[in-house]
């Protein structure tokens, strides 16, 4: 974690550690965490510190850690985006109105809830379709119930990878609810290879 660099890019830009939280509905502590080394930088969070440091997320990957300079341009596209992925506005303004509607109805107006799109089969089972929206409560991360849906990262420190995956969280593991035999893997979530970003408090279709 190269924190000098980011740091100067704060002063460079004019911006706190609190503004790069407050992308995030998050409090200045988690990005000191974060620049400490004590958190580890996930995509959600590069892409906040992108945002407001106005850099590539690349180079925030790079920054971080996570991946070296060639390793970070090659990952970027599919880096933590495996079966879920943050929500993006697409051009109708009628969908996206309708989008946030449902997501204010369903309570996305609290601090740390994001709108997510499921982007795989992973839990077709448990009725998660590809496209579905979801609301992911980050801030419920550390306070998930066994039969919960989750959010998590799986961090492959040998290849500087990452991935996404939506799962059914029951302690101490993580599963899948598919006929698919390559989502029958179960992933023991320990804090570091294996880490809870969320959990989904709703999901619907449009």
């Amino acid at each position: 974690m190269d924190d000098k660099w980011f740091k100067q890019r704060q002063k460079e830009v004019g911006v706190t550690a609190e503004d790069i939280a407050r992308a995030m509905g998050r409090t200045r502590a988690n990005v000191s965490h974060i620049l400490s080394g004590r958190q580890r930088m996930s995509l959600d969070w590069a892409r906040a510190f992108s945002e407001v440091l106005q850099v590539p997320i690349a180079t925030i990957l790079e920054k971080a850690g996570v991946a070296d300079p060639v390793t970070a341009q090659q990952i970027v596209p599919g880096f933590a985006e495996s079966d879920a992925a943050t929500w993006q506005p697409g051009p109708s303004l009628g969908e996206a109105g309708v989008v946030r509607s449902i997501a204010a109805a369903l309570g996305s107006d609290r601090p740390g809830v994001d709108i997510w799109r499921v982007k795989s089969r992973a839990m077709v089972l448990g009725g998660y379709l590809e496209g579905d929206y979801m609301l992911v409560d980050t801030h419920a991360a550390e306070r998930v119930r066994a039969g919960d849906v989750v959010i998590a990262q799986l961090y492959n420190n040998t290849n500087a990878t990452a991935a996404t995956v939506l799962r059914r969280f029951e302690p101490p593991v993580l599963i899948a609810a598919s006929a698919d035999p390559e989502d029958a893997r179960v992933h023991v979530v320990d804090g570091v290879n294996v880490v809870v970003r969320g959990k989904v408090i709703a999901s619907w279709r449009v």
